[in-house]
């Protein structure tokens, strides 16, 4: 297969991954808090813009599509009326993803007509991304009822096949999907072993 469709099929799984995650989400079996989600919107807001300007081609595909996600459980979770975090209820790590997210997309706006300097303002992203992502870990570690592995599964998956689609080998063009492939994975396992120590039937997965 061409690039392109391999960086398709990968975006195809990044969308889908959120299907299921979506349904429970209406299903009031999933409780996102909407505060946590607009960040990770910004932050993949964020990491779209740098990546592209990084290099990315066919590769991008997957990270368009991951913007939509998590702007969908925003609505979902707002539709639904699920509880916000107020500002004053903001960890310091969300504070600090928030900051990086503001700097990278600041970057971006000076750099982005230079792919060599937009990289440094996508691994700015990654950085924002990995503090939107601890409490997401500190809440899964400690309650794992409260999501599902399988959509986390997918998601990860998808960012695997998308790294058979970069052509141009780049350390910006690897760099986004070996991250998000590990931290998908990461949730997927604190998910999945409670699950299996619990004996909880596969049809709770999803």
């Amino acid at each position: 297969m061409s690039a392109q469709t391999i960086g398709l099929l990968s975006g195809g799984l990044v969308i889908a991954s959120i299907v299921p995650y979506a349904i429970r989400v209406y299903e009031r079996k999933i409780h996102p808090v909407p505060t946590s989600w607009i960040l990770w919107s910004f932050i993949a807001l964020a990491i779209l813009l740098t990546y592209r300007s990084s290099g990315a081609e066919a590769n991008m595909w997957p990270v368009v599509f991951g913007f939509f996600n998590p702007t969908i459980i925003v609505i979902l979770s707002v539709w639904r009326h699920e509880k916000w975090k107020k500002l004053n209820e903001f960890e310091p790590y969300e504070w600090l993803c928030l900051v990086f997210g503001i700097l990278s997309i600041v970057m971006w706006l000076f750099m982005r007509q230079s792919q060599e300097l937009s990289q440094y303002a996508l691994y700015v992203a990654i950085v924002a991304d990995t503090f939107a992502a601890i409490p997401t870990v500190i809440l899964f570690k400690k309650e794992p009822e409260k999501d599902r592995p399988f959509s986390w599964f997918l998601f990860g998956v998808g960012y695997v096949i998308a790294l058979f689609s970069i052509t141009e080998r780049t350390f910006a063009n690897y760099a986004l999907p070996i991250y998000l492939v590990a931290g998908s994975f990461t949730v997927t396992l604190l998910l999945v072993i409670p699950r299996i120590r619990r004996g909880i039937p596969l049809k709770e997965w999803i």
